[in-house]
């Protein structure tokens, strides 16, 4: 048998924080569940790779499997693409959090479970972290210490964790973990209690997010953040929907479609919705927030769906903004629309079709983000981005002209016979000169010819509760997506796309045999 692995070294303390190869380094990380999407909980290597590609892309450096081992191949995706990884063994131990959950089975179980686990990813140099439980709310059996010293009888290389310590009641956690594990921000007060331990924040909300950055800068010993959630999955329904209200004191959920919501998120939401990442692959808001708090960006602008008149929305705990990058709205000429200008400068100014609408400057206590009002009128909106003076960048939105076809984009180039291979296929709505429409809602129909079937497809809606099966979907944010899985022969593999009154759309794809 070959075993690829690493060498690296990891340190972890309350002086120095987290030291990767003996140089400090931040987590800038997320959550992600086990399912994809349209292929539900099916674990194909393919989706496994695209997934770990689109969050590094994303900007992340660091996953955390929340809440239970992964497919094999995860990690080795990991290893690969450069992306750390926090391995959770499970959600509960043996007092329930829903009926049917795990604890029913956790006494007998556990240590054979773990066991497999860490014996399984431990020649894994991904693997920074090991986390025994998440947000346990007492532990009157003292399990947390067997598990962490079981754990240690496997692999002393790593640190042991239990996440979610300052929400469970597992206060005793403190004498067998090696770092802090909070679902809140830890404070100065924390780590002079704990002054020998780094600390992480495995779970934090949209809101929380520059926050947290600034305390990366600020205090060494406090390691990163990972954001609930990276990628939106199945489940936790309607979780994070934009909050909309007369004021912020009375702000409740809201959706576009469906309309205010108290209490209880109702059918047909599916998915959780407060991610990065949408159902399907594609970025939501809060992502360009982050490329820019993270450095990766100086500059990204967007605009707020218009609501309801005399309201607003509003970003709470895990849900944001309902806005896109886009000029294109339906709404009268004249009607006011709230820009958000995400940018590292100190100034920021907006243009509407090439004249100087307004400049804000933009200070620590706006966290990144300066707030225009501005009437809209089809055209151009553009934001130009300085810092001491000089421009460092611009952005231009333009209005978007009639959807009239469709392009498709394969994120791979060609297949293999393999059956863990895949072809994830992006259909777009498009104007005349290419661009995106980006609100245009269609049924697109799939007819697949050749070496393959279509197994999935989907868009980032998360109350379009359409088959994921059936060779047809609608498009969300102009975009809806089919997967493709090859035949076990060689040949040509055929997509076409088509919705009523635009010009359909056909890829093709070679597959090829398999070395394996």
């Amino acid at each position: 048998m070959i075993t690829t692995f690493g060498i690296r070294s990891l340190t972890f303390n309350g002086t120095s924080g987290f030291l990767l190869n003996g140089k400090p380094h931040k987590i800038n990380g997320c959550n992600i569940h086990h399912d994809h999407g349209p292929l539900g909980v099916a674990t194909i290597d393919r989706a496994e790779e695209r997934t770990i590609k689109i969050i590094k892309d994303a900007g992340f450096n660091a996953i955390r499997a929340s809440h239970n081992p992964r497919s094999p191949y995860l990690p080795d995706v990991c290893d690969r693409l450069g992306m750390l990884v926090c391995n959770e063994f499970t959600d509960v131990w043996d007092i329930q959090k829903t009926a049917d959950d795990y604890h029913l089975y956790f006494p007998d179980w556990w240590q054979r479970d773990l066991t497999d686990m860490v014996l399984r990813d431990r020649n894994h140099p991904s693997v920074i972290i090991w986390s025994i439980g998440n947000e346990i709310s007492e532990d009157p059996n003292k399990y947390g210490k067997r598990l962490a010293d079981h754990v240690r009888s496997l692999d002393t290389s790593r640190p042991v964790a239990l996440g979610g310590m300052d929400v469970g009641k597992t206060k005793e956690a403190w004498e067998y973990v090696d770092i802090g594990d909070y679902h809140g921000l830890p404070t100065s007060s924390d780590h002079a209690a704990h002054p020998d331990k780094a600390f992480i924040q495995s779970e934090y909300p949209v809101t929380q997010m520059y926050d947290g950055w600034k305390l990366e800068q600020e205090a060494p010993w406090f390691v990163g953040c990972l954001i609930w959630s990276g990628w939106d999955y199945i489940g936790e329904s309607g979780s994070g929907p934009a909050m909309i209200a007369h004021s912020r004191a009375e702000s409740v959920r809201f959706d576009v479609e469906i309309g205010p919501v108290t209490g209880k998120i109702p059918y047909p939401w599916f998915s959780n919705f407060q991610s990065d990442i949408d159902l399907i692959g594609q970025r939501k808001p809060q992502n360009y927030l982050r490329a820019v708090i993270h450095g990766n960006s100086v500059l990204e602008v967007l605009v707020e769906r218009p609501t309801p008149s005399g309201t607003e929305q509003f970003a709470v705990a895990y849900g944001y903004y309902d806005e896109l990058p886009s000029w294109t709205w339906d709404v009268p000429d004249g009607k006011l629309m709230t820009v958000h200008a995400y940018s590292s400068g100190d100034s920021v100014g907006l243009l509407l079709n090439d004249a100087l609408f307004e400049t804000k400057a933009i200070t620590d206590a706006d966290k990144r983000v300066a707030t225009f009002r501005v009437p809209y009128r089809p055209g151009k909106l553009s934001v130009i981005a300085t810092k001491n003076g000089t421009e460092i960048g611009r952005r231009t939105l333009t209005t978007t002209g009639k959807p009239i076809g469709l392009r498709l984009t394969s994120d791979v180039k060609s297949l293999t016979t393999s059956r863990a291979d895949l072809a994830h296929v992006l259909v777009q709505v498009v104007d005349s000169h290419g661009q995106v429409v980006p609100d245009a809602v269609l049924k697109v129909s799939f007819q697949v010819n050749g070496a393959g079937k279509l197994i999935g497809v989907g868009n980032g809606n998360p109350h379009n509760v359409d088959s994921f099966q059936r060779p047809r979907r609608w498009t969300w944010h102009g975009a809806t997506l089919a997967i493709l899985r090859p035949d076990k022969s060689p040949g040509k593999l055929s997509l076409t796309a088509s919705a009523d009154g635009l010009t359909s759309a056909k890829l093709v794809l070679s597959v090829e045999r398999s070395s394996k």
